[in-house]
């Protein structure tokens, strides 16, 4: 008794603002992940070793391609591991085809938006994302935000670049349903003057040396506006987060102790775009 009531205590729920790919990937996968991930903050330690040690590699590969971008010398932190080494390799020898223009490197763009106040007026009038100035924003306002790799600024295209460190190579038609596509090229239109079919996002696989390139387009774009609006109106209105039934998303969530889900399975090579994890928004 004393073990379930432990599982069901709640923290004081947190007020979100900011709003990420990840808060979009979860809400869609699992609202009650999305309840103890960002609503109670919980923070497990991570239990599997060699997972652990993926994520931190991805995390050095960024820091080693954001030094290189700068001019910086990377030898010294791309020989401190052979993966880091091949990588680079691979880079040099088979980089992704990039445009011409102004680099910006791990650049964080932001979009302050509000819902309209009633539901109906969310859902079915995408218009109601929209700027807001600097005022008391009250229920419903947020902060789209993304972190880009490399984003490219030229005169007549924009291109975002994304370095992925996956074991296996992630389908096209998987990258473009994923949130990190829809809201990283969502982004980059709203906030520039860059036409939709003027954009494109380009994942390139560290360990394949293989590029997969997504193009843009107005339907796209308002798909994506329209779903937001939706996917916003409801982590607004949400009172209840339930559980999945048991599904295989369960079988390597942090928290399947918490659904009495038994325990954590071990790792196994994934084609999941999430368990590469981003720098932390």
């Amino acid at each position: 008794m004393l073990l379930q009531e432990r599982k069901s205590a709640m923290k004081a729920i947190s007020l979100i603002t900011t709003i990420s790919q990840g808060h979009l990937n979860i809400w869609e996968r699992c609202r009650r992940e999305y309840q103890y991930r960002y609503l109670e903050e919980l923070n497990l330690p991570e239990a599997d070793l060699q997972r652990k040690q993926n994520l931190l590699l991805g995390a050095n590969f960024h820091l080693l391609m954001q030094q290189k971008e700068i001019g910086l010398d990377v030898a010294e932190l791309a020989e401190s591991h052979a993966d880091l080494q091949f990588w680079l390799d691979a880079f040099e020898k088979h980089p992704p085809a990039m445009i011409a223009g102004d680099r910006l490197c791990e650049h964080r763009r932001t979009l302050e938006i509000s819902l309209s106040s009633t539901k109906s007026d969310a859902l079915h009038l995408p218009t109601s994302l929209h700027h807001i100035d600097n005022h008391d924003h009250g229920q419903g306002y947020f902060v789209l935000t993304a972190i880009y790799d490399l984003l490219i600024l030229g005169d007549l295209q924009g291109q975002i670049l994304d370095w992925k460190t996956h074991q296996v190579a992630i389908p096209k038609a998987k990258l473009q349903k994923n949130w990190q596509t829809r809201l990283y090229l969502y982004l980059l239109a709203k906030t520039t003057n860059y036409a939709p079919e003027q954009i494109s996002m380009t994942y390139w696989f560290a360990n394949a040396a293989e590029s997969v390139i997504i193009n843009y387009s107005q339907a796209d774009y308002i798909q994506t506006e329209r779903r937001l609006v939706k996917i916003l109106t409801e982590i607004r209105e949400t009172k209840d987060y339930p559980k999945l039934t048991d599904s295989n998303d369960c079988k390597h969530c942090e928290f399947r102790d918490r659904c009495d889900r038994g325990e954590l399975l071990g790792q196994v090579f994934s084609s999941n775009i999430d368990d590469i994890a981003e720098i932390e928004i």
